[in-house]
């Protein structure tokens, strides 16, 4: 039977091999003493000369070509390591002979990720994703408004974040969506002249056969039309002052646009003027108003149209003089001078670096053509600025092409967008700006310097939301990812969703904030919870006269309180594997699932890829009446040949986590069954329990941090990355664990880093 090459990884191995043993031996070691074994081990389904074999790794015949096929290499040592190849049914090699050669090739891919020099990757073009839109139009305009939440929803990719420049496409329903979001960002951050317009009888356009009489009368079946240009959605009163010219009432017609919107009857007495109201809608826009009367003449003496607005809020007002440089109702002496110079300003901020002449005048055109039909200043300069929020200057992050195949640094502004929206999903702020003008940004330690200030700063809590969220899945926790509700009724409501999505980017957001170690991810003896999740976890008990529904009440209270370190009173709990939101999302909606819960630690926290299950494979079944354990149950699985290899990695750790119920409670037995919560790994290490599980991830912390260090070195650059990334990861991962693991150093070494402040073009 040919070997099928499984991409899968286990750094589950408690290793105690030093990296001075790890050290080739000689330069002939790979092809005199474990190419061999692989040969007699892997050489029946892996031979070299076979034209058929997918997986040619027997090729290399010295130790110089597995570091020139790295991919390919690092397959192999996982395997090795996870007791995943060779099959069961073939010829194995002995313990010793694994890991040696495991190791080896491990550290020669370590050894050599840098000998080919360092490696910046190529620029990639991406537009703004929605929260960086949304947070960009907050602190270019002041508005906080979500106006994102029309556009379509962005996809993922490379290292699974959605700020990948591969998977932000431009569908063309969403260029009408931007024109839609600028209009309303704009009109509510700048204040419009209130619209009041009188309308006398001449300014009325009359539509009827007849001519009117020297009294201004609107003859029977007639109609008189007034257009008037809207800049702002909302309501607006209509006045119409007209009086009969006859004993009897005469009855009105009032249409929008050719619709009928109202009807007015004038009963007061003959040629006395009366007045009727009402109020309508109006969109943006220009709006036809229409009196059309019916069997009565009238004579119309003014129509009045009046908008209905609160007055503006001081934010608004703010925002107003911050962009316009005056306050409301101020117009210029020189309008076009003004707004030339609201638009240099503006596009500056917008476009996130400087701004030519050319750039300006072409926007200032807009203007110009606002301001000759007659507009209010503000809406001709919104006009302009309109024309900017939907030009791919803005919309896109967009960097100079490379000059060729050599490294070479990005420019100072490029460097200030990269640092802004890795850290805060949006434009660089003033001091940002300030410094890639004076071009002192990629000094080392003013770069630095800004890295600490942006951290401290309250916008970084959406890199520790997006980031965290993203990485480990549970910001999809209530969206597909939902326990059964006739299962769990009254335990479980929305509110707790969203205090589960909270939950592990509040443990960040303090690691990241006190820059404790990143290890704390894994384990540590406190949490971060309001109090909702404290008593969710059963961290706060009833108090003794409170009633059987006192923790429903609890769920159900719109405010959970504030988040606080919480110390846990024992070993249950600590790192992201006690929260909620990571076992509601690796669990069924009515059971808890070992498999899912074991693959994900593997793949979201070592970096191990499980494949999918066979498709002949049946699906895993539990009903009330099962009598076996689910531990049996999966047991049977492993029985399977094609379950096996990946059933023996990801069950026992799965196993560990069993005493977590799907909403992440802590449970002794699951129905009338004890919990089991051992296991043994494919090392034979022996676990019990959560506690057991995050030290056997503490034995292999620097697995974790090299993963930890990928995704984020992926979400920072915003690009998948490749095999001639391993130098910078390792690089990272090196300064960091000097450093005791520490959060923030991370960071700093990611923005130091070669690909995130150089760029290269293809080689040739």
């Amino acid at each position: 039977m040919r070997c099928v090459f499984l991409l899968v990884i286990s750094i589950l191995v408690n290793s105690s091999t030093t990296a001075e043993e790890l050290k080739p031996e000689s330069a002939t070691l790979f092809e005199q003493s474990l190419r061999p074994v692989l040969v007699e081990t892997c050489g029946d389904c892996h031979d070299p000369d076979d034209a058929e074999n997918a997986v040619p790794f027997l090729s290399a015949t010295k130790a110089e070509a597995v570091a020139t096929h790295r991919g390919l290499w690092k397959n192999v040592a996982e395997q090795l390591r996870n007791r995943t190849m060779p099959p069961a049914d073939a010829v194995q090699p002995s313990e010793e002979d694994r890991l040696r050669i495991a190791n080896w090739i491990d550290e020669t891919l370590r050894q050599t990720a840098c000998q080919l020099g360092e490696y910046a990757g190529q620029v990639v073009s991406r537009r703004l994703n929605r929260i960086e839109y949304d947070n960009t139009i907050r602190d270019l305009l002041g508005v906080d408004l979500d106006v994102s939440d029309t556009f379509p929803v962005d996809g993922s990719g490379g290292e699974g974040f959605n700020n990948n420049g591969e998977t932000l496409f431009l569908p063309p329903i969403l260029m009408e969506r931007y024109l839609e979001a600028a209009t309303t960002a704009l009109d509510a951050a700048i204040v419009t002249p209130r619209l009041k317009k009188t309308f006398r009888p001449d300014d009325l356009q009359i539509e009827s056969k007849s001519q009117r009489n020297s009294n201004q009368t609107l003859p029977k079946k007639s109609a008189a039309n007034a257009f008037v240009t809207v800049y702002v959605a909302g309501d607006y009163t209509i006045r119409v002052t007209a009086a009969t010219t006859e004993s009897h009432p005469a009855k009105v017609v009032l249409k929008l646009d050719g619709i009928a919107a109202n009807r007015f009857e004038f009963t007061g007495e003959k040629n006395k003027p009366i007045q009727e109201s009402a109020v309508v809608r109006l969109a943006r826009g220009v709006h036809a108003i229409t009196i059309r009367t019916e069997e009565t003449p009238l004579t119309i003496h003014r129509l009045e149209i009046t908008e209905n607005r609160n007055e503006p809020s001081d934010r608004k007002l703010e925002n107003h003089q911050k962009l316009l440089g005056r306050s409301p109702g101020d117009i210029p002496k020189n309008p076009r001078d003004a707004a030339y110079k609201v638009l240099k300003k503006f596009t500056r901020r917008a476009f996130r670096r400087p701004v030519g002449e050319t750039e300006i005048e072409g926007y200032l055109s807009l203007y110009d053509r606002a301001a000759e039909r007659g507009d209010p200043y503000p809406e001709a300069v919104k006009l302009a600025m309109k024309a900017v929020l939907v030009s791919p200057h803005f919309l896109f992050r967009v960097e100079d092409e490379p000059n060729g195949s050599q490294l070479e640094p990005i420019g100072d502004h490029e460097l200030a967008v990269r640092l802004s929206y890795f850290l805060w999903s949006s434009m660089p702020d003033d001091e940002l700006n300030r410094l890639a003008d004076a071009g002192k940004l990629h000094e080392r330690d003013v770069l630095t310097s800004q890295i600490n200030r942006m951290l401290n700063d309250p916008k970084a809590d959406i890199f520790a939301e997006q980031f965290i969220g993203q990485w480990l899945g549970t910001q999809k926790v209530g969206n597909g990812h939902a326990p059964d509700t006739s299962t769990f009724r009254d335990q479980f409501t929305f509110k707790l969703v969203f205090d589960m999505q909270a939950e592990p980017f509040h443990l960040f957001a303090h690691i990241l904030e006190q820059n404790r170690s990143l290890l704390e991810l894994i384990d540590s003896d406190y949490t971060i919870l309001n109090r909702r999740m404290q008593v969710h976890y059963g961290l706060i008990k009833p108090p003794k006269d409170a009633g059987s529904k006192w923790v429903l009440n609890q769920y159900r209270e719109k405010d959970g309180g504030s988040w606080e370190l919480v110390e846990l009173p024992n070993d249950q709990r600590g790192g992201v594997l006690g929260t909620a939101g990571v076992h509601m999302l690796t669990s069924y909606p009515n059971r808890t699932s070992p498999v899912l819960r074991g693959g994900w630690v593997l793949e979201t926290l070592l970096g191990v890829h499980v494949p999918s299950p066979p498709p002949d494979v049946p699906e895993l079944k539990r009903g009330k009446k099962e009598k076996k354990s689910l531990r049996e149950q999966l047991a049977m699985h492993r029985d399977h040949s094609a379950c096996a290899a990946c059933h023996n990695l990801m069950d026992p750790v799965g196993f560990a986590l069993e005493n977590f119920d799907v909403l992440g409670r802590w449970r002794e037995k699951d129905g009338n069954q004890e919990i089991d919560a051992s296991a043994t790994l494919p090392t034979g290490q022996k676990i019990n329990g959560p506690a057991g599980l995050r030290k056997a991830l503490l034995d292999r912390k620097d697995d974790f941090l090299r993963q930890l260090t990928r995704k984020m070195l992926g979400y920072a650059l915003g690009r998948s990355l490749t095999d001639a990334d391993d130098c910078t990861i390792g690089q990272i991962t090196d300064a960091v664990t000097k450093d005791d693991y520490k959060a923030r150093t991370l960071v700093r070494e990611i923005v130091l880093s070669t690909p995130f402040r150089m760029r290269s073009g293809p080689s040739n």
